[in-house]
């Protein structure tokens, strides 16, 4: 098989901009020339990439993987390049993460703890978004590693996981200058009620148990740490992740409110498609399956 490194280049980059026009011009080719040069690709595979019918046109399931490999051949090309001509290593060594937002507010620091120097020490290059839009990353083959919370389908071949921990989604209130939470459920009528995006993974484990309590909703958003700054605001309560409130409830700034049932398990993954990275993800990828969380 003999693949050239250009056409790994302009599929990559048609992959992101998702227009041949656009990604000639980037490539600074012409259009049928730079066509051509894709077609050649899918023959050389012996599988079509790319979804020509569609507008714009998408990655077809045989492109969404290979987009995977694409990024590990050019990484290992440009590293064994600076290696070989002293220069700087970065670009062979980032690691595309994409993460849900509190994912990475908790996670990512970890992980960056955690390497030691090396041939490959990685530099993580995150993507901090909504856990929807961050599984979408994954699924259109747009970044190396994931991390996100439980996804039956991600958990399946093309992909591998890894169970990073097990947590509660809790329902906390600020508390008052004695440590005691300011709302309730009980002395309380209606409690104001700082709520997930409905469509959010977090929004669907609340909705479960939304009725067995009475909430006022006053504000809605997908960020966790931003319901957390209105928390300890004291303008309502929310269901919190508990590695986001950790201190908070060490030092009594905010309190766990509600009966036992309240209290939601929650389990969050590393996920990536089978297919071997470049060798700093690799060293991600061990770095977080051993990762003490």
């Amino acid at each position: 098989m003999n693949v050239e490194s250009k056409w790994l280049e302009d599929f990559l980059v048609l992959a992101k901009v998702k227009n041949f026009s656009q990604a000639a011009e980037l490539r600074n080719v012409t259009q049928p020339a730079f066509s051509r040069r894709i077609r050649l690709l899918e023959d050389t595979v012996g599988a079509e990439l790319v979804d020509r019918k569609s507008k714009p046109i998408e990655l077809t399931p045989s492109g969404k993987l290979f987009r995977i490999t694409a990024r590990t051949l050019v990484n290992q090309i440009e590293a064994g390049i600076s290696q070989i001509s002293d220069l700087s290593q970065l670009g062979g060594n980032v690691v595309q993460v994409a993460a849900a937002h509190s994912l990475a507010t908790s996670l990512i620091p970890k992980m960056q703890q955690a390497f030691d120097e090396g041939d490959y020490k990685p530099i993580l290059s995150v993507e901090a978004i909504d856990v929807d839009e961050a599984t979408k990353e994954l699924r259109e083959g747009a970044c190396d590693i994931l991390l996100a919370f439980d996804d039956d389908i991600l958990r399946l071949p093309p992909y591998q996981s890894q169970l990073i921990a097990k947590t509660e989604l809790l329902p906390v209130s600020a508390c008052d200058e004695m440590g005691k939470p300011i709302y309730d459920f009980i002395s309380q009528g209606a409690v104001p009620w700082l709520t997930y995006s409905s469509t959010s993974y977090m929004g669907r484990q609340v909705e479960i148990i939304r009725e067995q309590v009475a909430l006022t909703p006053i504000f809605s958003s997908s960020m966790t740490d931003m319901l957390k700054i209105l928390v300890l605001n004291k303008q309502g309560i929310a269901w919190l992740p508990a590695y986001s409130i950790q201190e908070e409830l060490a030092q009594k700034k905010v309190a766990i409110i509600g009966e036992q049932s309240l209290r939601l398990p929650i389990e969050y993954y590393a996920y990536r498609y089978q297919a071997r990275l470049h060798p700093a993800g690799e060293k991600v990828w061990s770095i977080l399956c051993n990762l003490d969380t």
